[in-house]
């Protein structure tokens, strides 16, 4: 049986009743490579004029090596429906659409960070560029359209650049079939493996669902912060502990002192709140040597962060906030146990 093209499995995507898709739902099928699975191809292109395309790739590598115009991003080749199945928002010009046929002139639609960086303080729709060291396909690419930035090498790197080209006019070697839907996941993933079987009997299907290849990327940093948070519930039970020891033990050297203020008039109130002010000044010490050793091992932590900064203003404060209210409780049955001190007992057992 014939491999069947790209061009075949969209068409047998989009044909309902073949593949069983419930038709009353929202199914974007599309082509290209997945964010977090992996990355893509990178290379340098060329800035040229229009009209001044290479005729080989022996004169496209002179002129790389003559110092010509260039920038450096990843090559992505994916289908026109590719934006709107991962939902990667169009910032400005335009996506593929009907006009950008095989046989029309190529275009390509970049990434903010790419437009950012090598075109900056300039508008780069317009702009012509060459890429053909990746595909071997000298023809000239018209960028049209910018989109925001996706992650395809995990959520802890910076965005890269990237171009998209169009798939119906730059073929690749391979591709991953993307589809977005509404429907129950079975029915999807079974018409998806169905599909597969048709176009390549001898190859066995791999679906993912993109929680799994999320979870995946995630894998390694998952273990690490858990790790972490263990050891920091160890930490923070250990200093509720010791909290509760020191006072304890405090109120108890101090009975003595205790009943004499109580007898000279100083009420129960007055008595916890020296008590539990104690407390407060032994943890705010603590406090702020743990936040002077935080700050210190920021870059340690950095690489297990995502959408965070290490000295995240609003994580510090919880965390303070927490282990004030943390301390305030192991300070509250030593300071309710002072409060029952009767002077009379005290000096006795003095």
């Amino acid at each position: 049986m014939r491999r069947r093209s790209w061009r075949d499995a969209a068409l047998l995507c989009v044909d309902v009743e073949l593949t069983g898709l419930d038709p009353k739902s929202d199914e974007v099928i599309a082509f290209g490579a997945v964010p977090l699975d992996g990355g893509l191809p990178d290379g340098q292109f060329m800035l040229i004029a229009p009209q001044d395309v290479p005729k080989s790739m022996e004169e496209l590598g002179t002129r790389f090596r003559s110092g010509a115009p260039v920038g450096t991003a990843d090559y992505s080749a994916v289908s026109p429906a590719y934006f709107q199945a991962l939902e990667i928002p169009l910032l400005r010009g335009r996506l593929f659409d009907a006009r950008d046929a095989a046989s029309a002139p190529h275009v390509a639609v970049i990434s903010e960070s790419l437009a950012r960086s090598r075109w900056a303080g300039t508008d780069p729709i317009g702009a012509t560029i060459e890429f053909g060291n990746m595909d071997g396909d000298l023809r000239p690419i018209t960028i049209v359209g910018i989109v925001g930035d996706t992650r395809m090498y995990g959520l802890e790197r910076p965005a890269r650049s990237t171009v998209y080209v169009n798939l119906e006019q730059r073929p690749a070697f391979s591709t991953t079939v993307v589809i977005r839907s509404s429907s129950d996941l079975q029915p999807v993933v079974a018409a998806a493996r169905r599909i597969l079987r048709e176009m390549a009997p001898d190859v066995p299907p791999r679906t993912r669902t993109f929680e799994q290849i999320y979870s995946a990327s995630l894998g390694e940093r998952h273990f690490n912060l858990t790790l972490v948070a263990a050891f920091a519930g160890t930490a923070l039970l250990l200093a509720v502990a010791g909290i509760y020891g020191v006072m304890s033990y405090t109120v108890a050297q101090r009975r003595r002192e205790i009943g004499v203020r109580v007898a000279l008039g100083a009420s129960r109130v007055q008595v916890f709140r020296v008590v539990v002010g104690e407390g407060i000044i032994t943890t705010a010490t603590g406090v702020l040597l743990g936040v002077l050793g935080a700050l210190g091992l920021t870059r340690t932590v950095s690489g297990l962060l995502f959408g965070v900064t290490p000295t995240d203003p609003l994580t510090f404060a919880g965390v303070i906030a927490t282990l004030t209210v943390v301390a305030l409780l192991a300070c509250y049955i030593p300071a309710r146990r002072a409060m029952r001190v009767e002077p009379i007992e005290a000096l006795r057992e003095s």
